[in-house]
């Protein structure tokens, strides 16, 4: 299958423009369902900025 879209940023200042615009979302959208799941993939990436972020620290 064919995958279009590039789920997996390089660049920690990417991942955290991502995470600021899905905060974003989560506090001006109402509607609940669309919130939860904006929630899930905020969750998401957050882990994986804190992941990227502590093995660039430990790298040093």
């Amino acid at each position: 299958m064919l995958n279009l879209i590039d789920s997996a940023p390089e660049d920690p200042l990417e991942l955290a423009e991502q995470c600021l615009a899905l905060a974003s979302a989560v506090i001006n959208i109402n509607e609940a369902s669309v919130k939860e799941s904006l929630q899930f993939i905020l969750h998401e990436k957050m882990e994986t900025l804190f992941r990227m972020l502590y093995s660039v620290s430990e790298e040093e």
